[in-house]
């Protein structure tokens, strides 16, 4: 139980001091008042958004590598730098990038950042020629994955060298 003094204290210094804070403090335990964490969600549109309504150039911008929507705050931030993006584009009149290439993209970095051993952000920042050496490689190998997976799997045999198809129709093991 609350001890009388303290009230009869705490209504002292709201009605004669006007001290504001404490004010704040009584609405917000009594409930007037939201939580900051009620404010946060009041104030974010990005807290509810519909994610099936989403652009397809919203839904690249917030995928993660391996094509998984994003998730909390992750998700916030991607979304927002998104309507921000969007919203230039449209008032600024350039186009954005398309989904696929997006996407592309993203692999490239990700290409990228393996063969540097997670570098490959250091060395934007430091040495642009490495940089474009290493993102060309990247894009090459990137290009040449996505042509193998399109080929019908007949054809992707079809590729294999000679001696390694003799050897499998005999039956003989490297």
């Amino acid at each position: 139980m609350t001890d009388p003094s303290n009230a009869l204290q705490s209504f002292h210094a709201l009605q004669v001091e006007k001290d504001g804070r404490l004010g704040h403090q009584v609405l917000a335990d009594i409930g007037v008042v939201p939580s900051a964490q009620e404010r946060y969600a009041i104030d974010d549109p990005l807290m509810n958004v519909d994610r099936s309504s989403l652009t397809p150039f919203e839904v690249a911008m917030t995928e993660d590598e391996e094509g998984q929507m994003l998730q909390g705050h992750r998700f916030r931030i991607a979304y927002g730098g998104t309507c921000a993006i969007e919203e230039s584009a449209k008032n600024f009149n350039f186009s954005l990038p398309t989904p696929e290439d997006i996407r592309f993209r993203r692999k490239v970095v990700k290409l990228a950042n393996e063969m540097t051993d997670g570098r490959f952000g250091e060395i934007c920042m430091t040495d642009g020629t490495e940089e474009k050496r290493i993102r060309q490689l990247a894009e090459k190998k990137v290009k040449c994955q996505e042509a193998r997976r399109l080929l019908p799997a007949r054809r992707v045999k079809r590729g294999l060298p000679e001696k390694q198809t003799a050897m499998a129709t005999s039956g003989i093991t490297a």
